[in-house]
C-alpha cells in the first residue's frame, strides 16, 4: 500500500467519525437536525472530492454500521443511508467537474428514490398503516381548524364554506404529492450542493462554482410543461373528460412547470436588481413580499424572461 491510500484511508476514517458524531447530534437533538441532513452529507461529499467515489462509499459503509450500533438500524437507514446516494453523486459531480444541471439533478433524483425506499423500509418493519395514519392525521387537523374557525365566532356559513376549501385543498395537496416531494427534494440538493462547495474550497479543494441564482436560466420548455398541465387539468374538464389519473398527471405537471418557471422569475428579478445594485436586505424584502403576495407574478414575471430575455433589456439601459 502506497502513502496515498495510506492518507486516504486515514483521512476517510477521521471523517467517518466526524460523519457519526453530526448524525448522532442531529439525530437526537431535533433544533440540530441539520447537522445530519446537510453538514453530515457534506463530509461525505468532500471524501469523494478528495479521494474518489471508492473512499466515499467506504464512509458511508462505516457510518452506518457504527450508528447502527449507537442508534438502532432504522435511524441509521433515515439519516445516513438516506442522504448517502447523494452526497456521493455531488462528490462525484465535483470530482468531475459537471455541469450545474447535471450537478443538481442527479442527486434530487437518487435523493427521492432513496426517501421513497427509506419510508417503504421503515413501514414494512414498523407494520405502519399509511393509510390509517393521514385519515388520523386529517380527521385532528380538520378538528382542531374547526375550532379555530368556531372561535373567531363567524356565521355558520363562512365556517362551512372555509372548511370546505380547506378540505379542497387537502385534497389538492394529496394528489401532488409527487411534485411537491421532487420541488422540496430539488431544494434541498441545491443547499447541500452549496454547502459542500463551500466546504471544498474552505478544505482547499477547488471545486467550480455554483452559478448564483440571479444567473439562472431556466428553459423554455418548462413553460411548456406548465402549459400540458393547464390543458390537462382545465382542458379535461371543459370538454367533459373528468378522468381522476390525467387531471393528477396534469396538477403535478402544472406545479412543477409553475415552480421552475417561478424560479426563473425569481433569477430574472434578482438580476434586475443587481443591475440597480440594489441592497441585499431589500432584494430580500421585495422577494419575499411577491412570494407571500403574488405568487402567480413570479412565474408570469419567469415566462416573459424565458420569451423575452427582460435582464439583457434592463442590464443594457442601465449600462
Amino acid at each position: 500500500m502506497n502513502h496515498t491510500n495510506t492518507r486516504a484511508m486515514v483521512e476517510t476514517a477521521f471523517l467517518s467519525a466526524i460523519i457519526v458524531m453530526l448524525t448522532i447530534v442531529g439525530a437526537s437533538v431535533p433544533l440540530l437536525s441539520l447537522l445530519a441532513t446537510i453538514v453530515a452529507p457534506a463530509a461525505t461529499a468532500l471524501v469523494g472530492i478528495r479521494w474518489g467515489t471508492q473512499y466515499s462509499c467506504a464512509a458511508v459503509v462505516v457510518s452506518f454500521v457504527l450508528v447502527s450500533i449507537i442508534l438502532g438500524p432504522l435511524t441509521a437507514l433515515g439519516t445516513v443511508l438516506m442522504y448517502a446516494v447523494p452526497s456521493i453523486f455531488l462528490g462525484m459531480g465535483f470530482r468531475n467537474y459537471w455541469n450545474p444541471t447535471k450537478l443538481i439533478l442527479l442527486p434530487t433524483i437518487a435523493l427521492c428514490l432513496t426517501t421513497i425506499a427509506t419510508v417503504l423500509v421503515t413501514f414494512s418493519v414498523t407494520s405502519f398503516d399509511v393509510s390509517t395514519a393521514w385519515q388520523s392525521f386529517d380527521t385532528e387537523l380538520r378538528d382542531s381548524l374547526m375550532t379555530a374557525v368556531q372561535q373567531q365566532q363567524l356565521p355558520p356559513e363562512q365556517v362551512e364554506a372555509y372548511m370546505q376549501q380547506v378540505g379542497k385543498s387537502f385534497e389538492q395537496i394529496k394528489r401532488m404529492i409527487v411534485a411537491y416531494g421532487f420541488c422540496a427534494m430539488a431544494v434541498v440538493s441545491y443547499i447541500m450542493a452549496r454547502f459542500t462547495a463551500f466546504m471544498a474550497k474552505r478544505t482547499n479543494n477547488p471545486v467550480q462554482s455554483i452559478p448564483s441564482i440571479s444567473t439562472w436560466h431556466m428553459p423554455i420548455w418548462s413553460a411548456g410543461v406548465l402549459a400540458v398541465g393547464l390543458i390537462l387539468v382545465y382542458g379535461s374538464s371543459y370538454l367533459g373528460i373528468n378522468n381522476y389519473i390525467i387531471t393528477t398527471i396534469g396538477m403535478n405537471l402544472g406545479l412543477f412547470g409553475a415552480f421552475v418557471c417561478g424560479l426563473n422569475g425569481i433569477a430574472c428579478l434578482l438580476g434586475i436588481l443587481n443591475a440597480y445594485k440594489i441592497s441585499r436586505f431589500i432584494k430580500i424584502l421585495i422577494l419575499g413580499f411577491l412570494y407571500v403576495m403574488t405568487p402567480i407574478g413570479l412565474i408570469i414575471f419567469g415566462i416573459m424572461d424565458m420569451f423575452m430575455d427582460l435582464r439583457s433589456r434592463y442590464q443594457s439601459r442601465n449600462q
